[in-house]
């Protein structure tokens, strides 16, 4: 494309990330990965950490690898996903490795706050969804058994935040980031004092909250010499999932529809887009809650686990075959499996640990329930497959008893809605049209964040234009739905006993 704006967005996903550059022709955001890279945590002494210098160290190559590709980038946006955090002394040194959302710091933390604050009063002062990953539960073990490190805080840092922090040396809270802590109010954009105080957790390490949308500063002078590139502006875009819900690609034909979005990746959420925070008896009692979106929007969702299952599977299977077995190998084996009825509970905390033998883990959890235990690649790929689509389509049926709204159109974005065995399925389950696709999305929401902070789009209408315009679909309409019906009633039967 000639006479473009070049952005690069750098993506942090749980398992991998990638350096984009999105080349804006006015009507169309054109991406081109120019980069790509692992995300590995690391065991040390007992915990899991994120390798955040590496971490780091790849950014600094998707820099260099970008601007030999394009030699006029306008400007830089990093997404991370939500949840996990760093802290600063008073030097602005981190006090220790930012550690995964995954380790068992947080085990008991959420009985242990209930002692202390009501969960209802949790959700109703900060609006959020309550899942024992978020900040707060990791702060709050920190509080009990690791009180010198928060004593020596100074500065409370997002996995984003510190990035941007590493790149300009500005100190921010990214707004849609700062909401999955569990520690601020979303109504009013402001930390909740009153919460942190009752944990012996110190207010005064978080810091003013910055919009998406926001130039922050310009890359480092000296950063861009170590790395011999031009000092370009750093924007701020969402973090990773709201990015990507920013995304949806809803067209002029499909948007007074009453549409729902199933971001599914290495996570998965479920909701909906809302001008305001939805609080009810009904949507607490269903762990519903609120994260914050870009331009003054609201995401109404609940959290899955998405395809981590499937990829912990994987890794497995891979290791025990002594090859790359691909995931079309797997879909195929799934399809070709004897269909059993046999189910999981996706969001079971064992499937959410277990990162060693997670096949495994899937047949302990089968006889445990009393069913027929999956052997082969194939039947533990359908347990799998079978068994999310099933868990969405009942948020999905949720989420319009909670909303009182008839959900006729369900996109599914991200990672997963490549899968076609996965969009095939949901679709049957919910018995809903899908429209699947791009899988980037959350590139695609963090550079046409930045083309409106640096006044190449000019709001949220336009940006919706050019997201459409840029994208490629694949639809899915439901079939098989008596069959499918059926699956729904022996999934509850299972997991209602």
């Amino acid at each position: 494309m000639e006479n473009t704006k070049d952005f690069l967005a750098i993506d942090y996903g749980a398992s991998n990330g990638r350096a984009i550059i999105g080349k804006f022709s006015g009507e169309k955001m054109e991406m081109e990965e120019v980069y790509r890279f692992e995300n590995r945590p690391v065991y040390a002494n007992g915990t899991l950490y994120w390798d955040i210098l590496r971490l780091y160290s790849e950014l600094k190559i998707g820099l260099v690898t970008a601007f030999k590709k394009s030699t006029h980038i306008e400007s830089i946006g990093v997404d991370t996903w939500g949840c996990d955090f760093a802290l600063l002394d008073r030097d602005k040194n981190m006090i220790s490795n930012p550690v995964h959302y995954r380790d068992k710091r947080t085990i008991s933390m959420r009985e242990n706050i209930k002692k202390i604050i009501s969960e209802w009063e949790l959700y109703e002062k900060t609006q959020a969804q309550i899942i024992e990953i978020a900040s707060l539960y990791q702060l709050y073990s920190l509080s009990l058994n690791k009180k010198q490190i928060l004593e020596n805080a100074r500065y409370f840092l997002m996995i984003g935040d510190l990035l941007n922090f590493f790149l300009s040396g500005e100190l921010v809270n990214e707004y849609t980031n700062a909401t999955t802590t569990i520690a601020m109010d979303q109504r009013n954009k402001k930390w909740q004092k009153d919460i942190l105080r009752k944990l012996n957790i110190p207010s005064e390490i978080f810091l003013e909250i910055t919009e998406p949308g926001t130039v922050i500063g310009k890359i480092k002078k000296e950063l861009c010499k170590e790395l011999q590139i031009n000092q370009i502006p750093v924007t701020l875009p969402a973090y990773d999932t709201s990015g990507e819900i920013f995304a949806v690609p809803i067209s002029n034909l499909n948007k007074k529809k009453n549409w729902a979005y199933l971001n599914c990746g290495t996570w998965a959420m479920s909701g909906i887009v809302l001008d305001s925070p939805l609080i009810s008896n009904e949507s607490y009692k269903e762990n519903f809650g609120n994260e914050g979106g870009p331009f003054n929007k609201y995401h109404f969702l609940t959290n899955m686990v998405g395809m981590w299952t499937i990829q912990q599977c994987r890794k497995k299977w891979n290791e025990e075959k002594g090859r790359n077995i691909s995931y079309d190998e797997i879909m195929e084996a799934a399809i070709n499996a004897e269909d059993k009825n046999i189910f999981i509970d996706i969001n079971d905390p064992s499937f959410e640990k277990e990162i060693f033998n997670m096949p495994e883990c899937i047949r302990n959890f089968c006889r445990k329930t009393n069913q027929k235990i999956p052997e082969s690649i194939g039947d533990v790929a359908r347990v799998f497959y079978e068994s999310l689509a099933l868990k969405y389509a009942l948020n999905v049926f949720k989420l319009g008893k909670i909303t009182g709204k008839k959900i006729e159109l369900l996109h599914i974005v991200g990672g997963g809605s490549k899968d076609k065995l996965l969009c095939k399925y949901v679709s049957n389950a919910t018995r809903l049209p899908v429209i699947a696709g791009p899988a980037e999305t959350t590139s695609m929401g963090n550079l046409v964040i930045q083309a409106i902070a640096m006044r190449e789009i000019n709001d949220i209408n336009q940006a919706r234009d050019v997201i459409v315009n840029s994208s490629k679909f694949k639809y899915y309409e439901p079939e098989d739905i008596a069959k499918w019906e059926v699956k729904i009633e022996k999934y509850n039967n299972i997991f209602s006993n």
